[in-house]
This record gives structure tokens, sequence and C-alpha cells, in this order.
């Protein structure tokens, strides 16, 4: 009896599949080639003291009134939780991705610019994954956007931090989790903000702010982001203003710039994570920010803005190890204190 023939149907499948298959081990290869060109750079041995912050700069991020819990419900059967929080007259919309331990650490993750939800949601899970808590906040407001100028944007960038210390200040008394130590990380314009709450928060154990830089005035006149151009665009086509004019109205205005808040930042709590070829915060402010912050721990990657996000998870978990480094250091220094 002759075995039945194959259909054609099997064998375009069969084809597809291994079509597919070495597509992901050439991508494979492709990117375990480009992670070993990554360069780290270690925190100095004898790091710079932080400088004291001024009560001026501390009540200009002081939070409105007391934090309440409007809302929380679960999401699905997997410990996610979203709900909304009240402080003064500010409301904040969070979702909490619960771990296992109720008392595991716990990091906040600062939106991107655009908002980037599944950025955030990704992150969140990869955390978990590592055996932490992960909250992270709706943004305040949408950035860069028609009538905002330089006074909009600065009450919008000050509303924003003060939303992740909301966050924070819930999370870390609330039934839902009992985190023993606190971590933030954000990414671009996350991690422009991540800067800030850090100085403004000395109780976090470490951060980690990826593609972010300083001295913002220059960021928002050079970038090649798609939204700053369009911003810049409606500026002078509105205002007539661009150039030096432009930069000067920013500088009158962006007070809160991660260049004047990163000297009250200790630098081995912050790790850095830097990209070589990025036209959005380009690597001269990424350096600005790697020296104000006192030269921390920094990853840099071969990779533009965009395109680092083909190494998330990695990137996730040198992160991870980072925040895992300042358990055991927290540990130990407790373990020392004890008589």
């Amino acid at each position: 009896m002759e075995a039945p023939a194959r259909s054609s149907m099997q064998s375009t499948c069969s084809e597809s599949a291994r079509r597919n298959g070495a597509w992901r081990r050439v991508a494979a290869l492709a990117l375990a080639a480009m992670l070993g060109s990554c360069a780290f750079t270690d925190a100095p041995a004898f790091p710079r003291p932080e400088l004291t912050m001024s009560q001026e700069a501390r009540d200009t991020f002081a939070l409105p009134g007391p934090v309440q819990l409007l809302k929380i419900e679960p999401v699905g059967s997997g410990g996610t939780f979203i709900g909304d929080l009240a402080c003064g007259n500010e409301t904040v919309h969070f979702h909490l991705y619960e771990h296992e331990k109720k008392d595991a650490p716990l990091v906040l993750l600062v939106p991107i610019l655009g908002g980037g939800e599944e950025l955030l949601r990704t992150m969140a899970r990869r955390f978990v994954q590592r055996g932490y808590h992960a909250i992270y906040c709706d943004r305040a407001g949408s950035a860069l956007r028609p009538p905002q100028r330089g006074p909009e944007l600065e009450k919008l960038l000050v509303r924003t931090v003060l939303h992740q210390r909301i966050a924070l200040r819930w999370a870390r008394n609330c039934e839902q989790v009992r985190p023993q130590l606190t971590f933030a990380c954000g990414v671009s314009m996350g991690g422009i903000v991540t800067t800030l709450l850090t100085a403004l928060e000395p109780s976090l154990e470490g951060s980690a702010m990826c593609l972010a830089g300083a001295d913002l005035p220059t960021i928002l006149g050079n970038s090649a982001e798609p939204r700053i151009q369009k911003w810049r665009d409606w500026r002078l086509a509105t205002d007539g203003i661009s150039g030096t004019p432009l930069d000067q109205e920013l500088r009158q205005n962006l007070r809160s710039d991660p260049l004047r808040f990163a000297p009250y930042v200790r630098t081995d709590r912050v790790f850095l994570v830097a990209a070589e070829f990025d036209e959005v915060v380009r690597p001269h402010h990424q350096d600005l920010l790697w020296e104000a912050l006192g030269r921390p721990q920094r990853l840099s990657i071969p990779l533009g803005h965009y395109s680092a996000a083909i190494c998330l998870d990695p990137l996730v978990s040198s992160i991870a190890d980072f925040f895992d480094a300042r358990q055991r250091d927290s540990s130990l220094a407790v373990a020392a204190s004890v008589p």
C-alpha cells in the first residue's frame, strides 16, 4: 500500500515554520552580538557627596494634602489592580501588579512622554517575575501640545512628579502590598522625571534612568522626536519664536530640570542606561545627566532611542540586578547596625 502523499498545505506550513525558526535564530545571534558590544561603567569608589535641597525646591513639590484611596478593583485573576487616589486637587489613576510575597520590594514605573501603556505593562510583568511589586500611574496630562508654552510645561512637569509621589506614598502603606524597600524606574521623559523624584524621595533605595538626559531647554530645542518637532513648528508658526529666543523662554520657565536636581541625589542609588545613537535625547545630554549625578553605574548600548526596545528584556534584567544588589547592601547595613 502506498503511503499517502503530503498535502501542499502541510508542506507550506513546514517551510514557513523553518523560515520563521531561521529568522529567530538570526535575530537571537544579532542580539547576542549587539549585547556583547555594550559598555558598562562602574560608579566611582568615592562618589561625590550629594547636596542638601533648599526648602523652596521642596515646597514646590510638596503633596497638597493627605493621600486617599478612592477605589481599587482587580483586573482579571493575576494579582493586577487598578484604582484611583486623591490628594488635594489631584486625582491619580494607578495600575498595581502584585508579587506573591506581600513584603516584596516595589518598583514605581514612570510613564514616557507618550504614555507608553504597553511598555509599562511589559516592564511591570518583568519586574514581578524578578520578585518585585510594580506600580505605575496614568500621565498627569499630555505634554508638548498647543497651547502649552514654557509656564504650562513647567506646571505639567511638577504635577507629573507629584503624581509619582502620591502613588509612592499610598503604595508604602496600603493593604495590598507591604514593601520593605521601594525603587523607581523611568524611560526617556520618565527617566527625566525619575531624576527629580529620586532627589525628592531620599527613602528610595535605588533608581534607574533609561535614555534620559539633562538640560531640558536644549533637548527640546534639538530633539528629533516627532512630537517635539511639531511643537517647535507650532511655536514658530504661532509665536514667531525659535532658536535662541525659544531657548531663553524655556530656561526662564523650566525650573524643574534634572541638571538642577541631580546634585541632590546619592550617586550609589542610581543606575543609568544610555543609547549611543539616540537622536531624541542625544548622547551629550545623557552625559550631562551622568556627570550631574556623580558618574553612577552606567550601561551604554549601541542603539538608538526607539531601537533600544529590542533589548527590553535584558535591560530590565540589568536594572533588576542593580536593585537586587541595593537590597543586599541595605540588608548588610542593617545587620552591621545591630549591636
